[in-house]
């Protein structure tokens, strides 16, 4: 915003300087209007999944951000988008459905995730490992949440391209498992998502990635 008035943004206020006066209007910018949106946003989140985390929050808000029109420099995740970060800690991804693809049963040979997107999965005895590859952007922060259908044991891991386990979920048979993982360097890292058959019979899941 501009210093000017009228680029403000118009907010509710007080008259008082050092008591309470009567109710008034004021144009504010910056960090001042910056935090109560952000804050208001997060409010809608948490409606949306009372069970968040404030770790799934902040990752949320951080890969649902729309990027900058123009260049910024130290402006942070990007531009705020209410509508997304909602659908993004609900586990939509924040992009597409698509279909797991065979063979992506090792490190080696994974499914490359593109861009962010909700995946339909399987596991099986005979299936019990899916991989997903993600490079993921500087300063943006991985939100993985796998959704087993009901009864079925299966978990979740992350792994770096030497498979040193990073993160892991590990719940029990129908539970949901997630994580958060930031990339904090200056450059793209690769990372391999994993869905693991745990034990009982055959079903399906949904994984949804976002960053």
């Amino acid at each position: 915003m501009r210093s000017s008035a009228s680029n403000g943004i118009l907010s509710t206020l007080n008259a008082g300087t050092t008591t309470p006066g009567a109710d008034n209007y004021a144009y504010y910018q910056g960090t001042s209007m910056a935090t109560p949106h952000v804050a208001g946003v997060a409010a809608l989140m948490y409606s949306a999944k009372p069970t968040a985390t404030p770790d799934e929050i902040t990752a949320a808000l951080k890969s649902s951000a729309r990027a900058f029109p123009g260049t910024c420099s130290q402006c942070g995740s990007g531009l705020l988008d209410a509508n997304a970060a909602v659908t993004a800690i609900k586990g939509g991804g924040g992009g597409t459905t698509i279909a797991e693809v065979e063979p992506n049963n090792s490190r080696t040979a994974p499914q490359t995730i593109s861009a962010p997107a909700t995946v339909n999965g399987s596991m099986s005895t005979s299936d019990t490992n899916d991989y997903y590859k993600i490079v993921l952007p500087a300063g943006k922060t991985l939100s993985a949440t796998m959704t087993p259908a009901a009864g079925k044991d299966f978990d979740l891991y992350l792994q770096n391209s030497s498979g040193t386990q990073l993160k892991a979920s590990e719940n029990a048979a129908g539970a949901v498992d997630s994580f958060t993982y930031a990339n904090t360097t200056s450059a793209s890292v690769t990372v391999y998502v994993r869905v693991l058959y745990y034990s009982g019979s055959s079903g399906t899941y949904k994984l949804a990635l976002s960053w």
